[in-house]
């Protein structure tokens, strides 16, 4: 991983440089893993800036990617107002940072990979490339940022992609463009079933429901836990799972709900790696998404559903649109907080049986085609496709 100042030969291939504000394994890292690997296939050099080292390098390199560590702070309403003084401090070196770093890479445009990364679109105005905003977020905390966000949008993006229609919504009068995450095909499917039960203890033969993604405060693993002592009162063999990993300032939640799972019976395995992720998804019999807030997109329920896994969620922003259509065999939509109406839903789909044959032989079903972002980033760049 390259650190700042670093000088970048020019490959005569296409380039682009994506901003990233975290260096995490969550559903923005991923996404974006996905997005580098495509676009070098198609030819393209691929610069990721990242505020630490990831622990994704490995990947994002094999991917094609090459990654260079930048000072850029995370911003979040939670954070205190020493931190927002201190990312007003930072943020000028931390565009200048990233400004020299798109002209040593000779890059063609700039790519922000989060409504909330602040430094990219002045990092392009000031080398004087285009740049594509990737909207991932609704905005639900503050309304002076959605309003900041919304002028950054249409004044300072060439393009948005926004990762629902939810997404897309809450930016009018910026130009928008739906861009669909989906499931890794070679990574999530019903075939995976059997791995995981065995390493974690669970019998085969036990219906199991499961969250996997971040513990945040408003993915409602808490309305989860709570939903799954009801569902045990008419299943009493029922299981639960919960994997996923704390997030930076809200351990202290985290280990409460850690405590929790404990005297609920639900197993408690904090975050797994992509396979051991992908493993255990395919072992389970369904997937609860229950985000106490409107979720943007949902890539673990489009993950499950490749996985052949019946999905219940909540019936709010991207799972909404997402699951429209699908029967009530394979998903159902629930309101937020919803502890009772969540528990019927998990009740409903859970298997009187099941075993690892029953998995595996589950269709999976995968939305798609995936965005053409080759084509997408050419145009913006004004390249040829």
């Amino acid at each position: 991983m390259n650190k700042l100042p670093v000088a970048v030969p020019r490959s005569g291939r296409p380039t682009v440089l994506c901003v990233q504000p975290v260096a995490e394994q969550g559903g923005s890292d991923q996404a974006l893993l996905r997005m580098a690997g495509q676009l070098s296939t198609a030819g393209w050099d691929v610069h990721i800036a990242l505020p630490a080292p990831s622990p994704m390098a490995a990947s994002y390199e094999s991917a094609g990617a090459t990654l260079h560590v930048v000072p850029m702070r995370r911003i979040s309403t939670s954070h205190s107002l020493g931190h927002w003084a201190a990312y007003a401090a930072g943020w000028p070196a931390g565009v200048a940072h990233l400004t020299g770093l798109a002209r040593r890479c000779r890059a063609d445009l700039v790519h922000s990979n989060s409504l909330h990364s602040w430094y990219g679109w002045a990092a392009a105005r000031l080398a004087g490339l285009p740049h594509i905003w990737h909207a991932r977020e609704i905005v639900t905390q503050s309304g002076a940022a959605l309003r900041l966000e919304r002028y950054l949008c249409r004044h300072h993006a060439d393009l948005v992609l926004a990762a629902s229609g939810a997404v897309a919504d809450q930016l009018p009068g910026a130009a928008t463009r739906l861009a669909y995450e989906l499931a890794a095909p070679q990574d999530f499917v019903p075939g995976r079933a059997g791995r995981a039960r065995a390493l974690y203890g669970l019998d085969d033969a036990v219906p199991t429901v499961g969250y996997v993604g971040r513990v945040d405060t408003w993915k409602g693993v808490d309305v989860l836990l709570e939903a799954f002592e009801l569902v045990k009162e008419r299943h009493p063999g029922a299981a639960a799972v919960v994997a996923g990993g704390k997030v930076r300032g809200k351990e202290a939640y985290y280990r409460g709900l850690e405590a929790r799972a404990g005297v609920t019976g639900a197993l408690w395995l904090g975050p797994l790696p992509g396979a051991e992720a992908a493993d255990l998804m395919a072992d389970l019999d369904v997937l609860a998404y229950p985000s106490t807030g409107p979720e943007p997109w949902g890539l673990t329920l489009v993950e499950a559903l490749a996985c052949g896994v019946p999905v219940v969620a909540t019936d709010a922003g991207g799972p909404r649109e997402m699951l429209a259509g699908l029967g009530p065999g394979v998903a159902r939509l629930v309101p937020p907080g919803d502890v009772a109406g969540l528990a019927d839903a998990l009740g409903a789909l859970l298997p009187a049986a099941t075993s690892t044959g029953a998995r595996r032989a589950r269709p999976a079903l995968r939305l798609g085609p995936p965005p053409p972002y080759p084509a997408i980033f050419a145009e913006v760049a004004r390249l040829p496709a």
